[in-house]
Order: structure tokens, then C-alpha cells, then sequence
């Protein structure tokens, strides 16, 4: 039975009034999660309806932009004081159910069947595995750490993205205009910080606010992702944007951005593209040669400028136990270096000691026994968890065996990287997501990066827009060769004679 227009309308009104006395009821209690839900649920929709994107391109493009710009301020934002989902859980959440329901529709896979696509599937279910026996023994500490895992699910919600051309540029945007935007916000940040900690809150929450090494990490993923925008518009006001952001990167306190940076000019050099480098080196000594000029003009010492503030802290790269003197500015450099070493050896030996194969667990304190040895007076005011290196964290959590499959998933991104800079063409279907990825990797070799949601949802979806395009070319190929092969096949069926056909030979 078919409704008429009128009685359709009636029960539309009739359900929209019960649900609207239902969310007042839950405002007039001050319970804001199903208005807020509702609320949300009608924007998407009139979204959806006036613009051609993905509910699920716009929900992860959101998530991107917010961790990008909004930093630390915009993670510690959950949906509800009563309710408290994190938006990377949430965009998880929702985007994982959008893309089974998809994939179900479609009688398809929500992954495929490459490399990086089975190792990476390979470490989740290690670390699934592991975090099941962990969480009787640590409880809400051990989900809290297998966030670690569960984050690269945005990897399989970028690559179905990506699959979309269209998409898979507004996000690969998304990122792009995002770390562009740090160009304004963080001086504004750093010359008003009450504003935006005491005014541009939510529920008493900074809407913005700066980790400095991780808005470092994002200033040279934009550098070079800026640069690549470059090479395939050949528009000046990109590379100036590429070398503003480059600069910016060294006013902060972060030395991964600098070795982050470092590493994807070395991937594009590797392509033959020396030109990024190049104007990096020239920018760099016009820079410095006019900071000492101006330096020598007002009768101070070159020690006084930022130019050696820059030098000390390359040079503290390669000092890993510390042992240079430094100045005032950079003093801590050194002690960090050796902060660093001594809780590394500290992981891997308690983890070699105590379980090797499969590791100490999700919920495990990793830094009891660093502060033992290297902070022994400030044993319980030490709340740090993690040692600042992604591949010491997968080792102490998941041991040998989360180990290998790790490094499973870097060497297909390796290979993956190399093909994709060898190769050419523009900024989506070649090397910009691949080596923006490869910059916040080794950002996370020497910070927490992909511990929290801030750097793992940017570098997961960074790594699924990387592999899109890779799979849906795979599966186009497959397509034309199952049609040839079904063309042939129908060719060979009606050329086939009717009658009896004599066939001779040797008996």
C-alpha cells in the first residue's frame, strides 16, 4: 500500500514533533548529546545535499583540518561533557560504519590485496590480539595505548576515499590548505596566547592550541607538499608559500621537523628532483646572510642571532649522548638527547628481559623503570608514556612479533614511495601523500606523534590517500582484462563452426 501525499506529510509532522519534545525535554535537563546528535545529523544532510563529496570525504577533510590547525586544543574536544567521544573516535566510529555499509552494498572488501594493504591488516590483528589479554589487567590505560593501533583504521577510510579522484584531492587539500593556514595562526598564537586559551574555548576547552613540535612536524609536511603543489602548477606564490613554511618550522623548539624535512627533500631528490633542496639551501644562506649582516650593523655577536640558535640544534642532532656544550637558548638539547637514550634502552631491555616475542602490553607503564634510573626523585610526578620513538613503542607494546609486522608495513611503504617518485605526474597520483607521510614517520621516530590522534589521524589518512589511487588503478586493470577476456571468449564462441569438423594428424 502506497501512502498519498497528504497522510505522508501527516506522519512525517506526527514523528518530527515527538522527536523534537523528546530532544527539548533532554535540553531543558542540560543533556546536549542527542540535540547535539540531531543537530549534526540534519547538517550533514543538508551538506550532502548541496555539494557533490562523500559524507565520509567531508567527515575525515573535518578531522584533518581540525587536528591541523586546532592541534591539542581541538583533541581534547568530545562531543559531550556526559558523553566523552574524542572527534577522531567519532569520525572512526561513523566513517568505519559508512564504509562497511558501502563495501557491503557493493559485495566487496573494505581492504585490498596488496602489500601494504595485508601487512598493515597483519599488525592490527597482532595488536587486537594483544590488547584482548591486556585489558583485564590494566583496563581503560590499555585501550588508551592501543589507540596506537586502532587509529590506522583512517587508512582504509582515506584509500576508500581516494578511490574518487575528486575526493581524494579535496582531502589531500584539506591537509594542504590546513598547514597553510599555520602561516597566520601561529604567530597569532604566539603573540595572543589569552585569546585563544581563555576566550576561543569550548565547554572551557581551547578550540586552538599548539604542541610546538607537532605544529613543527605539520609546518614541513606543508613545506613540502607545498613545493610539489609547485612543480605541477609552476604558480611563484607556492614555493614562496613551501620556504615561508620551512622558515616558520625552524622558530620552533622542534628538531624532528627539521630531520622530517630533511627526509622528504631526500625522497624527492631520489626522483630527481634536486630543485626543492636547492631552494631550501639558497633561501636558507640569503637568510642567514642578512641576519648577520643586520647583527654586525648593530655591533652584536653572530652568537646572538637565530642563525646560531638553527646551527646548535643541527648540531645536536648528531650528538645523541649529549656530550657538546650548547648556549642559553639551547642548553636543554644536549640533556635531551640523552632523556631519550637512556629510556630507549631502558624499553627494549625490560621487553627483551621480560617478553620478547609479544611484548610488555597495552596498560604497561613503559617509563617506570626510565624514571628509576634517570629521574629516581621524581618517580610519581612523571606522567609521560611514551618514549618518544613510534618503532620503540611497537616494540615495547607487541614485541618481535608487532615488530616485524610493522616493519612490514614501512618496507611496502618504502617500495610503494619509491615507485611513486620515479615515476612523475601530479601532486595526487604520485609523490605528495607518500612523502608527507614519510615526514610525520620519522617526526614519530624521535616524538609522540602517532601515539595521539593529532599526528596518527593525519599520517593514516596521509598514508590511505598515498595507496588510493594505487588501488583503484589496480582494479580498473582488472576490470579491462576481465572484459577482454570476456570479449575473446564471445569471439571465440561465434567464430566456433556449426557443422562437424575433420581434424587430422599423425595416428
Amino acid at each position: 500500500m502506497t501512502l498519498t501525499p497528504a497522510w505522508r506529510t501527516r506522519l512525517f509532522a506526527s514523528v518530527a514533533t515527538v522527536v523534537a519534545i523528546g530532544l527539548g525535554v533532554q535540553i531543558a535537563q542540560g543533556a546536549f548529546f542527542w540535540p547535539a546528535l540531531a543537530t549534526g545529523l540534519l547538517a550533514a544532510i543538508v551538506v550532502i545535499s548541496i555539494q557533490p563529496r562523500s559524507l565520509l570525504a567531508l567527515l575525515l577533510g573535518g578531522a584533518v583540518v581540525g587536528y591541523i590547525v586546532g592541534n591539542r586544543g581541538f583533541a581534547q574536544i568530545s562531543l559531550s561533557p556526559s558523553f566523552p567521544l574524542l572527534a577522531g573516535e567519532f569520525v572512526l566510529l561513523v566513517g568505519g560504519a559508512i564504509l562497511f555499509v558501502q563495501c557491503a552494498w557493493r559485495h566487496e572488501l573494505p581492504f585490498r590485496r596488496d602489500l601494504l594493504n595485508v601487512s598493515l591488516l597483519v599488525w592490527m590483528v597482532a595488536g587486537t590480539l594483544r590488547v584482548l589479554f591486556d585489558v583485564r589487567d590494566y583496563g581503560f590505560a590499555a585501550l588508551r595505548d592501543y589507540a596506537l593501533v586502532y587509529y590506522a583504521g583512517f587508512f582504509f577510510l582515506a584509500q576508500h576515499v581516494a578511490r574518487d579522484p575528486m575526493a581524494g584531492r579535496f582531502l589531500l587539500r584539506c591537509v594542504l590548505f590546513s598547514c597553510v593556514a599555520l602561516l597566520g595562526i601561529h604567530p597569532l598564537f604566539s603573540a595572543f596566547p589569552d585569546f585563544f586559551v581563555n576566550t576561543l574555548t569550548v565547554r572551557g576547552i581551547p578550540l586552538i592550541f599548539f604542541k610546538d613540535d607537532l605544529v613543527g612536524n605539520f609546518m614541513s609536511v606543508g613545506s613540502l607538499l607545498a613545493y610539489i603543489e609547485y612543480e605541477r602548477s609552476r604558480r611563484v606564490p607556492w614555493l614562496l608559500v613551501s620556504i615561508g613554511l620551512a622558515g616558520m618550522m625552524l622558530t620552533t623548539s622542534s628538531r624532528s621537523s627539521m630531520v622530517a624535512l630533511a627526509i622528504g627533500a631526500g625522497w624527492l631528490a631520489a626522483g630527481g628532483r634536486w630543485r626543492f633542496s636547492g631552494a631550501l639551501a639558497v633561501s636558507g644562506v640569503i637568510a642567514a646572510i642578512g641576519m648577520v649582516a643586520a647583527a654586525e650593523f648593530q655591533n652584536q655577536s653572530w652568537r646572538q642571532t637565530p642563525v646560531h640558535q638553527v646551527y646548535e640544534r643541527v648540531l645536536s642532532i648528531a650528538d645523541p649522548l649529549g656530550q657538546r656544550a650548547y648556549q642559553m637558548d639551547n642548553a636543554f638539547k644536549g640533556e635531551n638527547n640523552v632523556f631519550r637514550m637512556v629510556w630507549w634502552r631502558a624499553a627494549v631491555t625490560e621487553t627483551v628481559e621480560t617478553n620478547g616475542w609479544v611484548g610488555l602490553g597495552f596498560g604497561h607503564d613503559l617509563a617506570a623503570r626510565f624514571a628509576q634510573q634517570y629521574l629516581p626523585e621524581a618517580n610519581d610526578d612523571f606522567s609521560a608514556r611514551s618514549p618518544h620513538n613510534v618503532l620503540i613503542t611497537v616494540f615495547a607494546r607487541m614485541g618481535a612479533v608487532g615488530f616485524a609486522a610493522f616493519l612490514a608495513v614501512m618496507a611496502s611503504m618504502a617500495m610503494a614511495t619509491w615507485r611513486a617518485v620515479r615515476q612523475g605526474g601530479s601532486e595526487f597520483t604520485a609523490a605528495g601523500p607518500w612523502i608527507a607521510a614519510w615526514a610525520l614517520f620519522v617526526a614519530a621516530c624521535f616524538g609522540v606523534v602517532l601515539e595521539g590522534p593529532m599526528g596518527a589521524v593525519v599520517f593514516w589518512t596521509l598514508l590511505g590517500l598515498a595507496n588510493g589511487p594505487t588501488v583503484a588503478e589496480a582494479e580498473a586493470a582488472l576490470d579491462r582484462s576481465t572484459h577482454e577476456d570476456d570479449v575473446y571468449t564471445s569471439d571465440a564462441r561465434s567464430k566456433k563452426p556449426s557443422g562437424d569438423v575433420h581434424v587430422s594428424g599423425r595416428s
